[in-house]
């Protein structure tokens, strides 16, 4: 889930703060979106400004006008759950996963299992999917994409982008995997269906649903910047029993597990936390 700046102030009246408590309940009973995992600062502005540009004066007047259209309720988590991404966005860190990370996994598997957390609509996982590709070519490997948003995720499955989310693509991968079209006037990249079979995109809420499990690799960038710090620190955690022993965690350039040793993780390069070999042993009797 990623989201953009709103206004730079909002009122805060004892009756709005009141009101705003309640929509956040009925919006929880109507989605399962628990806005109380999410910075109060940033949520209260961003749905202000939105309530206000509806002609709204009342959260849950707007929560009504939202919840009369399942439509309309998914545009406003769509608005609220800005999809920022692109194909290799921070190249230096996806460097270090081609030269570094993934070739150390691939020592000790011949095929990965590999998770985009928050994965909007699929520019991070179609990353991973080249990479795997050109190191390990078709092997079994399996990215699961997951997202809050279902139209973010459709538009995941097409796995059709822009010439902004290409704009990090190196020539050679922008050409061996991706067939350019003209629609409405602008060009757009289809993936090609090598990456596709590796790929699995789901509906999933990082603050409620189960954790899947048993990953070398999980993916979660620019996503739990805007959790409050319990809620982050769960995430954390729980990332951290998904993975395999010596698998790896890769976190945006504006992210730090800053307690990463006490949760178990090591730290061998920036943005990326391992969980240690050493835990092999435990994780097999576990499973």
């Amino acid at each position: 889930m990623r989201q953009i700046p709103s206004s730079l102030s909002a009122p805060r009246t004892p009756e709005l703060l009141r009101d705003f408590e309640q929509f956040k309940q009925l919006l929880k009973q109507r989605t399962g979106l628990d806005l109380n995992q999410y910075k109060f600062e940033q949520t209260y502005r961003r749905i202000y400004t939105m309530m206000e540009h509806g002609g709204f004066r009342k959260f849950t007047d707007y929560f009504r006008h939202l919840a009369a259209d399942e439509s309309r309720l998914r545009q406003f988590i769509d608005r609220l759950a800005i999809n920022v991404s692109e194909l290799f966005r921070n190249p230096e860190q996806f460097e270090i996963l081609r030269t570094q990370v993934l070739p150390e996994l691939l020592k000790r598997s011949p095929f990965l299992k590999c998770w985009s957390a928050g994965c909007s609509y699929g520019a991070e996982a179609y990353s991973i999917a080249i990479l795997l590709h050109e190191l390990a070519p078709n092997r079994p490997h399996q990215i699961l994409g997951t997202d809050i948003d279902e139209d973010v995720l459709a538009r995941a499955r097409r796995g059709v982008f822009t010439e902004s989310d290409m704009r990090y693509v190196p020539a050679e991968f922008k050409t061996k995997y991706f067939r350019a079209a003209s629609e409405n006037g602008r060009t757009l990249y289809e993936a090609d269906p090598a990456l596709k079979r590796y790929l699995r995109f789901e509906h999933h809420n990082l603050l409620s649903d189960p954790y899947p499990s048993g990953f070398d690799l999980i993916a979660c960038r620019n996503v739990v910047i805007y959790f409050e710090d319990d809620a982050k620190d769960r995430v954390f955690r729980a990332f951290y029993e998904a993975l395999k022993p010596g698998g790896y965690l890769f976190l945006g350039n504006t992210e730090r597990i800053f307690n990463y040793a006490q949760i178990g993780f090591e730290n061998p390069s920036a943005f990326f936390y391992k969980k240690p070999i050493t835990e092999v042993q435990r994780w097999r009797n576990a499973s």
